[in-house]
């Protein structure tokens, strides 16, 4: 698979991510080049990708924005994705990935908070 792709290919159990500095046309022509030599490979080896799984995320704020395609069908555009518990977002800022720890630790207190009677502070502290 590596050998026709001219972008970097990062492969994770399961999961795979196709990425490239795009600065011009030519860069983001060669990038679709590359998502077309991937679904080719996936569809030769029996493997086809999940068009609705597969998403665009443009980094930086001197990105030029591209539509992506694979197999001919649009792929989504997200101003932030998740990987690895780590949300990364287009702006490369942590504002979202502090948003949803605050999130997950307010669920949290609050889930204590509705079972938890007997509120000794040892006890809460260990939860």
């Amino acid at each position: 698979m590596d050998n026709a792709i001219f972008s970097n290919v990062l492969k994770f159990v399961d999961d795979t991510k196709v990425c490239k500095v795009v600065d011009n046309q030519f860069d983001s022509e060669q990038l679709q080049s590359d998502l077309d030599s991937l679904g080719d490979w996936a569809v030769k080896w029996q493997m086809k990708l999940n068009v609705e799984k597969c998403k665009v995320v443009h980094y930086g704020k001197k990105s030029i924005d591209v539509e992506y395609s694979l197999y001919g069908q649009p792929l989504e555009e997200l101003v932030s994705e998740k990987d690895l518990g780590v949300v990364f977002s287009n702006d490369l800022k942590v504002r979202r990935q502090c948003e949803e720890a605050y999130s997950k630790a307010s669920q949290m207190l609050r889930l204590i908070n509705r079972t938890i009677q007997f509120k000794n502070p040892k006890v809460l502290l260990s939860l």
